[in-house]
């Protein structure tokens, strides 16, 4: 609840006992993990900027794409959906956050990163040149090929 300058003034008039001690110690400790967490974000986050200028990028140049004006929401659901599991409306109600926050200031470093390593797959089915369903298809690890029409030999004897 108090930021950091708050908490070390709190723990500066704190009697040394071995409770305070140990609060002291954790609380410093907690600072750190989240500046650097704080960090990492940024970082992955910049990654994410140029990576979705590439996705983007790479719908207007495929022929198969770029003429259709829905495209980019449609990837950026696909993305959302198969990276977290969640669209971006289901993930702000499922956190609890205003329905105007932007997904990308509430997700953790591990979360940003399963979105930008998603994204990349995209931009590389995009490149070789599959459709949104194709590409919606592999993504849900349904694969181009569906299992009813794949046949599998039976062994002999069976």
């Amino acid at each position: 609840m108090l930021n950091e300058e708050q908490a070390t003034l709190l723990i500066t008039f704190l009697q040394n006992t071995p409770k305070v001690i140990d609060f002291k110690v954790e609380l410093v400790r907690q600072f750190y993990a989240m500046k650097t967490e704080l960090l990492q974000r940024q970082l992955v986050r910049m990654a994410g900027k140029t990576g979705r200028r590439e996705m983007t990028d790479a719908i207007k140049e495929s022929p198969v794409l770029s003429d259709k004006w829905y495209v980019y929401s449609n990837f950026t659901k696909l993305l959302y959906k198969t990276a977290l599991g969640y669209d971006v409306s289901k993930l702000r109600e499922v956190r609890g956050v205003d329905k105007k926050a932007t997904p990308l200031d509430f997700l953790n470093k591990n979360e940003l990163d399963a979105l930008n390593k998603r994204q990349n797959q995209i931009t590389t089915l995009i490149d070789l040149g599959m459709d949104y369903q194709t590409i919606k298809d592999v993504l849900s690890n349904q694969g181009v090929i569906y299992q009813t029409t794949l046949k599998i030999p039976e062994k002999a004897g069976s």
